[in-house]
Parts: C-alpha cells; structure tokens; sequence
C-alpha cells in the first residue's frame, strides 16, 4: 500500500469518527462498572462562585448522586455554547446572556438550574480613586466582550451616573491578568470575582465597590434539548446533587474555603474566607431558575445584537427536574 493510498484511509477513518462523534451529541449515556453516570460539566473562570461544583465533586455529594463528574474550566464565555454544541461538556454554567445570544441565533438550548441570581464582582482600584466617579476617563480590565465583567461594568457605571462610553473596557482574556494590569498601571480598576481580584489589596488597591446587591442571571446552567431529553435521568441526579451542594455551602464553611483555595490557586486563608463571606450573600438557596431573570438576559442579549427579544422564555427553561418521578 503506497503512502498516498494509506493517507487517505487514515483520513477517510478520521472523517467517519468525527460523524459519529457529532451523530451521538446528546445521546443517551450509560453508566459506568461502578453504576455511575458520567457527565462533564464546563465553567467559564476559576472563581469562588463555583463552590458548589468544587465541593460537590471533592466531598462525594456528585457521587451520593450517582454521578462520575468531571469538572473543564473553559478559557472564556465564548466556550460555553461551543462546548455545548461539540459536546465536550454536557452541562454548562456561566452567564445566561451568553446562551441567551446562542439562542437568539438558533441554538436549541435550556436553562436547568441556577446558582448565583446576583453578580459576585467587586472593583478594585488603584488608590488616587476614591470612587467609581472617579474612574472618568480612564482604563478599567475586565475579561472578555459578554462575559460577567463585560455586563457587570455597565451596570456598575450606570448606577453611579456615568455611560460605558465614560471609561475604555480593556479586555485582557484573564482574571491574572486582569491583576497584573491593575499591579502594573495598565489600567486604572478592575472587576473580578473574590478571592483573586482581591488579593490585589495586598499591593496598595482599594475596593470602590461590590455587585453582589445587583440581580444577574449569573451560575445558568444549560444544556442541549436533545441531550436533555435522551439524559433526564442524569439530569435530575446533578439537580439533586445541586440542590444538596447549595445547602452544604452554608453549613461547611471550613471545607468549602478548602475548595476554595484549591481550585483558585489562591493559598492565602484570609483570602479563602473573605470569599466564603461575600459568596454566601450570593449563592442561591436553590437551584430552580428564575424566569424573570432568564427574560433579563434575553432582554440584554437582544439588545446588543439588535434584535428583539422573544415575549415568553418559559420554553427556554426546565425547572421540573426536582419533581419525583
């Protein structure tokens, strides 16, 4: 067999494995030799406000539901849908808006829990700024165009009396570098998630202000249609899990700071427990979702895509999966 002959079976091989990967997205899964049902859950940033996937996976309250979860960090929001739609994740969390746009532009996607109804940003400033007025005119870091920090500093600036236009948004792709751009003097603020924009304070910066009193459609879980109604078993075990995840939050605060230093990077207990602090003013007593913030994020994702947003969004959202069989 020449080369040429052989290249093209390999490549003829690799065209068929690719179909069959994309052919059985959302198909129904089976569990493993342990009983477990397999899942991959994505989130957009390495924050505190994922708590209840950390604990959820490293205390066993996935695996009390019958679930083997592995958790994927995503690079950005703009990963969520594409991992969605490529099913390298099956179950996605971050902000509403971004699967709010994926729909508005023809995904079949649906909200199926939720854990965070508020922002959980502060800003953190170089100290000449005594407030967020202060900030006319000059450069503040967030991550990425729709991400949290993208909304979040509009609405922080309009509460305060200034527009968007006020300030210029530098995307820097990352929350470390976000606070290497404000320990520098790139920029002037930034909007981060505790604990790691909040370490900041370390090097002379100063917190203007706190998003945690602002409603967000924040912590949306989502998933395909399709893998919605082939899974529901799976499904209804991660709402349980979710649900027992959100309580445990609150009553183990030790372990959860644990968590919280491990999967930030951030080693400091200080810092572990000023981010246990702000997050149980942010964390959700429960995972069902709120309508009226889904219709916000339709609302904000119409908006900027010039489009208008649909009248009713209860079709965009499952919250019967708390319901016994």
């Amino acid at each position: 067999m020449n080369w040429k002959k052989a290249a093209a079976m390999v490549l003829a091989a690799g065209v068929s494995l690719s179909l069959a990967a994309c052919s059985g997205a959302g198909g129904k899964v089976s569990a493993d030799s342990n009983g477990l049902l397999p899942v991959k859950i994505g989130y957009t940033a390495p924050g505190a406000g994922y708590s209840d996937l950390y604990v959820a996976a490293d205390d066993g309250i996935f695996a009390k539901h019958g679930l083997k979860v592995e958790l994927v960090q995503l690079h950005d929001s703009s990963q969520l849908v594409a991992g969605l739609s490529s099913n390298s994740v099956q179950i996605g969390v971050g902000v509403a808006g971004d699967s709010a746009s994926a729909i508005l532009k023809g995904a079949d996607l649906k909200y199926v829990a939720m854990s965070e109804p508020h922002y959980n940003l502060e800003m953190w400033a170089s100290p000449e700024n005594k407030s967020v007025k202060d900030l006319k005119g000059k450069k503040v870091a967030i991550t990425s165009p729709g991400s949290e920090s993208d909304y979040g500093l509009t609405d922080l600036l309009r509460a305060n009396g200034l527009q968007r236009s006020d300030v210029t948004a530098v995307f820097v792709k990352s929350v470390p570098a976000e606070v290497s751009a404000l320990e520098s003097g790139a920029v002037s603020a930034i909007l981060t998630q505790p604990p790691n924009g909040t370490q900041s304070r370390e090097k002379g910066a100063v917190r203007l202000a706190e998003l945690s009193n602002l409603d967000f459609p924040l912590g949306a879980y989502t998933v395909q249609s399709r893998y919605l109604q082939n899974n529901r078993e799976v499904l209804k075990r991660f709402y349980a899990a979710e649900a027992d995840s959100l309580q445990y939050l609150r009553s183990h605060e030790r372990e959860t700071e644990t968590a919280i230093k491990k999967h930030t990077g951030v080693d400091s207990d200080s810092l572990a427990k000023y981010a246990y602090d702000f997050f149980v003013r942010v964390w959700a007593q429960t995972p069902v979702v709120d309508a009226n913030l889904i219709k916000q994020a339709f609302t904000e994702a119409a908006q900027k895509a010039g489009s208008t947003p649909p009248a009713d969004v209860s079709k965009y959202i499952d919250n019967t999966l708390a319901a016994t069989p």
